[in-house]
């Protein structure tokens, strides 16, 4: 081959090579996007997520909370019930006792 042969060889490899490096380029340049494009999505699918879970936890601590809360509504009312009876009891016993007292001190 002659040196003008292994010039023009050499000229058209190094010219391709340019070609494959910046076909390479765009590639890894897609590639880049993509992966970006892709973990965005993740992102923002695990962020859904969180905030799904962080919702179901806050009704649920919500729902658990309005049931103490009733309850504890219906443990009052039931010790004031209870409280009403016992006071409405006293008192009719006080005032049987005062009466038995008055009609004792008239005879």
């Amino acid at each position: 081959m002659e040196e003008q042969d292994i010039l023009e060889n050499l000229v058209n490899l190094d010219s391709r090579a340019i070609e494959i490096n910046e076909k390479r380029k765009k590639q890894l340049a897609e590639l880049t996007k993509k992966y970006k494009e892709e973990e965005a999505k993740i992102i923002n699918h695990y962020k859904k997520l969180i905030e799904e879970e962080k919702r179901a936890a806050v009704q649920k601590i919500q729902q658990e909370a309005q049931q103490e809360v009733n309850q504890l509504k219906l443990n009052n009312k039931e010790l004031l019930e209870d409280m009403n009876q016992k006071f409405e009891a006293h008192l009719a016993d006080i005032t049987e006792e005062i009466v038995k007292k008055i009609l004792e001190s008239n005879r």
